[in-house]
């Protein structure tokens, strides 16, 4: 005789769906819970550091007090790294997850919390910001007083940052503009790591996003105007995340892309806003790849799939140009008006080369054989291994979002680069092309880090479908659990030592130097020898003497200022 166990009783499916639906509130809440723990981590960090670093009393005119002041920035950042490292391994006992997400974000604040620490320590004793009320950042405080009085802004210069610095001014500093510019330009500089970190985390897991991503703002990273790499780092992954949307638009759905399109667009918005110049370079690339998609799914999904694409597209438009379409119109329309005609050492380079600039090349090699000599056939190293990497990257990932947005705005930014560049001697103009140096540089540090990525996954991928078991070094075996955690605790610590190195020496190019140097530290310099509004010198000016100070104009004209060469 056979028995059979009684069937189960059936759950309602009003009670099924409850469940559902509380499991996928759980999971969403748990998946904010955690991105907010990353964007605490990463802002906190990169504060703590800083508030540390303002205990630093130093002469910043000379060298001494210089390597002083950054050998106690280093100091902290050890510190703050171990206990980093630290909090890691404890936490990654309860949540492995969880711990190497928060670990890398802080490691990311701390990156360029070094660089911010370097401004303070530079500047200090005078409220004066880099390069005093001269050169762009005085027009930048100019028009902040102009947005406070009222009187309208040139039409070619994006609004976003000179209404934020006048904001910031009166809301903070009693309308002290200049001092109100210094502390925004270094709160930009703090700001660097953690938005560079957080644009690569929507695409990228954390180590990956903080070795790639924020590795590859390195060579970016500006003291003067910190606000314009700023923008780069972001609208790179904000253009490849929209690619993915496009992508994958047919499995997300209609009311999910509508929502993420115009998140995205909201954010494209904001960066325009701020500084304009990046969507310039990569517009030819970025209409070329967004038609190339569409067409692709048009041909694999017909009609339907054509609109799918067009929903997350069309979103993030709408939204881009509600926000930004005024500036973009008035951007257009002074597109042909505007001509830079500022001739200096990068235009007078070889346009093939990009992997520096002036600005970080110190003052002597200026005058020296530049662009450098490299190894083969006049490529240094370094270029080879940043093609290298771009073939590799091409030919693992070609379908992957960021390896598609980042090889069309590289080509995109070539393109132009070679065009102004070819008609520079007939237009006698410039148009700002040497800047494409820094876009182009970017997007192959991180295609190359991408093609590192791409090869480890599928070397994993042919070692899980193989079965075949690594050796670890020497003879002592790991365990699973504990395998993962050395890993992070390894990446971390080599990470955040080279963002640490590359933030002392970004912070030692900008520490105050004799203009007669001609290298970057001349623009600090001018911040500690150019008289205050009181009629003062700054507390460490050179011999007690001073540049004469020239007061902003608050009316519908603007007096002539001196303005000494840029860097």
């Amino acid at each position: 005789m056979t028995v059979t166990a009684p069937a189960p009783a059936s759950v309602p499916a009003p009670a099924r769906d409850r469940r559902a639906s509380r499991r996928r509130g759980g999971g969403l809440a748990r998946a904010f819970a955690l991105i907010g723990a990353e964007v605490v981590a990463s802002l906190g960090a990169a504060l703590l550091l800083i508030v540390l670093c303002m205990r630093i009393r130093i002469n910043p005119m000379t060298r001494i007090g210089q390597v002083s002041g950054l050998a106690g920035i280093q100091l902290r950042l050890v510190v703050l790294l171990t206990a980093t490292l630290l909090l890691y391994w404890l936490v990654a006992r309860v949540m492995p997850g969880a711990a190497a997400r928060i670990g890398a974000a802080a490691v990311a604040g701390l990156a360029t919390g070094v660089t911010a620490s370097g401004n303070i320590v530079g500047l200090s004793g005078t409220p004066w910001p880099i390069y005093a009320n001269w050169g762009d950042v005085g027009n930048l405080q100019q028009w902040a007083y102009d947005v406070i009085d009222g009187v309208p802004l040139p039409p070619e210069y994006p609004p976003g940052f000179p209404h934020l610095l006048a904001w910031a001014a009166e809301t903070f500093f009693d309308g002290d503009v200049p001092k109100a510019s210094k502390w925004v330009m270094i709160g930009f500089l703090a700001l660097t790591g953690p938005a560079a970190y957080l644009a690569w985390r929507m695409l990228l897991p954390p180590l990956w996003a903080l070795g790639i991503g924020v590795t590859a703002t390195l060579p970016l990273v500006d003291p003067y105007k910190p606000y314009s790499p700023l923008v780069l780092m972001i609208v790179i992954p904000v253009f490849a995340k929209l690619v993915q949307v496009v992508q994958r638009s047919a499995l997300l759905g209609r009311k999910r892309t509508i929502a993420i399109g115009a998140g995205l667009g909201l954010l494209l918005a904001v960066l325009f806003l701020l500084y304009a110049g990046w969507f310039v370079w990569s517009s030819i690339g970025v209409v070329v790849l967004f038609s190339v998609l569409l067409v692709g799914l048009a041909r694999s999904g017909g009609v339907r799939g054509l609109l799918n694409g067009l929903v997350p597209l069309v979103s993030a438009l709408a939204v881009f140009l509600v926000l930004a379409g005024a500036y973009l119109v008035d951007l257009l329309g002074a597109s042909g008006s505007t001509k830079d005609t500022y001739f200096y050492y990068d235009t007078a380079s070889d346009p093939g080369y990009f992997a520096t600039w002036a600005a970080s090349t110190p003052g002597p090699l200026r005058t020296l054989a530049y662009s450098p000599i490299g190894e083969l056939g006049g490529v240094g190293l370094f270029t080879i291994v940043l093609v290298a990497g771009l073939g590799v990257a091409l030919g693992l990932g070609l379908r992957q979002p960021l390896v598609l947005t980042l090889a069309a705005c590289t080509g995109s930014a070539f393109l132009l680069r070679y065009w102004y560049a070819s008609h520079m001697e007939r237009d006698q103009v410039v148009q700002l092309y040497p800047r494409t140096s820094h876009q182009i540089l970017y997007c192959l540090i991180a295609l190359t880090g991408l093609a590192v990525y791409l090869a480890a996954g599928r070397i994993q991928a042919w070692i899980r479908a193989h079965d075949v078991e690594v050796p670890l070094a020497g003879r002592v075996r790991q365990s699973a659990a504990n395998r993962p955690r050395s890993v992070v605790l390894g990446a971390l610590c080599a990470l955040g030592l080279l963002f640490g190195l590359a933030g002392s020496a970004t912070a030692d190019a900008f520490m105050p130097r004799d203009p007669k140097e001609n290298s970057a530290g001349q623009l600090a310099w001018y911040a500690h020898n150019v008289r205050l509004p009181n009629g003062k010198c700054p507390k460490y000016a050179q011999w007690g003497k001073c540049e004469p100070y020239v007061p902003p104009f608050r009316g519908p004209t603007r007096p002539e200022k001196p303005k000494p060469a840029e860097n």
